[in-house]
């Protein structure tokens, strides 16, 4: 009875948010509703009568279902709990404990900024379908005054680790640095050169593609009116008059999907920014659509570096971190920066994890493995090209040259590492992936060994983090190490328990 009376003093979202919910469904129906007017020109009266009718009714129901959507939903935040009462046609009521909420993002799309509005999402770090409580079309004062509330109370900021948090003091203690201070900003530079060094030109192809397809799926609801292939072949003929034009036309495509990959990069991370306390990591990016959220450091499960071919070459990794209890596993913590630089800043935000440069390379064995097993595959994969289509075995010469390359270059760019609680092991061949973890972040630990890696003292080692994320599941496994070191890796990895129920001791 007393949740009834207080959810009776609760707040609605913003009106505007009943205007920008009508313009998403519409979005969405606008080209049903275009393709269907011109479809219904050649039918009978009777069958235009109703589906003008069916658009009306749907029309009044999508407004009244926005309408009740928005009255019925009302949001409280108590001294315990967030009561959130929701519901169109059939309502309901929701309370989450505060002590459930591991942290806030804040999203405020362009349309947002324009009225001063913002949204919040608190999340609890559950994966049921509504465990987290989001506030789209708040005010920004109302949400500082949510964030300010919760922060009051101290349920935000659960309490981390013992020794990281007197890792990260006496590290703020000793640079005489403010407890949340800015560690990385993106430059105008790092973006023009993650612009340049990211392959942009098959992005840009595939953009024009499906602009393209998309005004060809229009023209053919307008015929008559234009034409989009005539343009296309008027502009193709021009730039086949002469080497001269097809030259300049082939430097202005490059031009331009240059500056479609600078324009990407510079909407998505201008202003990104990363700042840090002992206890949590807070980043913010965007232009138009700006996000700011936190990550607690005790919830980073992992840490990954990422080098794409290009930038290798330069010396340019992306770094994420892997966290449980999110919605999205990874996060992006440096889009792109030089690798010596990150190395640098990432004990500073996380302590917890340290990365070693020194790290040891796979057997020579390992090589003559991969290139066996490759080999197997490219050679069918031959024999079925040659035998069908025996005028393209320029093709397959091209492709078992490609993957021959790889492996080698696989065999030669794996390495791993083990030292007291962290493990490390870098994969890859043209891009590579360093993975980072500590012991007692890892779910599970497994040795496999094939016939092939057995005959030569070898073995496949694989882990399993608390992550759902498919993404990791190569990154989570190093192919073709020494036998005698998986056997290390598993004698380190059963000693797990024993050290955390003595931290726990200490504690």
């Amino acid at each position: 009875m007393g949740r009834d009376k207080t959810i009776n003093h609760a707040r609605r979202l913003h009106p505007l948010w009943i205007v920008f919910s009508m313009g998403k469904y519409f979005k969405e129906l606008a080209f049903f509703v275009i393709a269907f007017a011109v479809y219904i020109n050649s039918k009978s009266t009777l069958f235009k009568e109703i589906v003008v009718i069916g658009i009306i009714v749907s029309l009044i129901y999508i407004l009244l279902s926005v309408l009740l959507e928005w009255f019925h939903f009302k949001y409280l935040i108590t001294e315990k709990e967030i009561c959130i009462h929701e519901g169109r046609f059939i309502q309901e009521k929701r309370y989450i404990p505060l002590e459930r909420i591991q942290g806030i993002s804040q999203d405020t799309p362009f349309f947002h900024r324009l009225f001063k509005l913002t949204s919040l999402l608190l999340d609890t770090g559950s994966t049921e379908k509504k465990a987290s409580a989001k506030l789209e079309m708040i005010t920004y004062n109302e949400a500082e005054r949510i964030q300010k509330q919760l922060s009051d109370i101290d349920l935000i900021n659960k309490e981390e680790n013992k020794l990281n948090q007197k890792k990260s003091i006496e590290k703020v203690k000793n640079k005489g640095q403010s407890p949340k201070n800015q560690q990385y900003k993106v430059t105008s530079k790092e973006i023009f050169i993650s612009a340049v060094t990211s392959l942009s030109l098959f992005v840009f192809a595939s953009f024009l593609y499906a602009c393209y397809s998309h005004l060809k799926d229009y023209a053919s609801y307008l015929k008559g009116f234009f034409s989009v292939d005539s343009y296309i072949n008027t502009v193709y003929s021009f730039f086949q008059q002469s080497w001269l034009l097809t030259s300049l036309g082939i430097i202005a495509f490059f031009l331009l999907s240059m500056l479609f990959g600078w324009v990407e990069a510079y909407v998505k991370y201008k202003n990104f920014e990363v700042t840090s306390d002992h206890k949590r990591i807070y980043i913010k990016k965007g232009l138009f659509d700006k996000t700011k959220f936190s990550i607690p450091k005790d919830k980073v499960e992992a840490i990954i570096l990422n080098a794409k071919f290009l930038k290798k070459l330069l010396g340019i990794v992306e770094v994420k971190i892997v966290c449980t209890g999110d919605e999205d596993d990874q996060h992006t913590l440096f889009p792109f920066i030089n690798k010596k630089r990150a190395l640098q800043l990432i004990p500073d935000i996380l302590p917890s994890f340290t990365i070693m440069s020194d790290m040891t390379n796979l057997p020579r064995s390992a090589i003559f493995i991969k290139l066996v097993r490759s080999s197997l595959i490219c050679i069918v994969g031959a024999v079925i090209m040659l035998y069908f289509w025996p005028k393209l075995w320029y093709i397959a010469l091209a492709l078992g040259t490609l993957v021959t390359i790889s492996q080698i270059l696989s065999g030669l760019f794996s390495c791993y590492m083990l030292k007291d609680s962290f493990i490390q092991y870098q994969t890859g061949s043209f891009s590579t992936r360093l993975f980072v973890t500590t012991q007692i972040k890892i779910e599970e630990l497994k040795i496999t060994q094939s016939i092939l890696q057995r005959n030569f003292g070898l073995a496949t080692l694989k882990i399993s983090t608390r992550t759902k994320s498919f993404d990791l599941f190569d990154a989570l496994e190093i192919s073709d190490i020494p036998m005698d070191m998986a056997d290390r890796y598993y004698q380190w990895y059963a000693t797990r328990n024993i050290l955390h129920r003595s931290d726990k001791n200490i504690g």
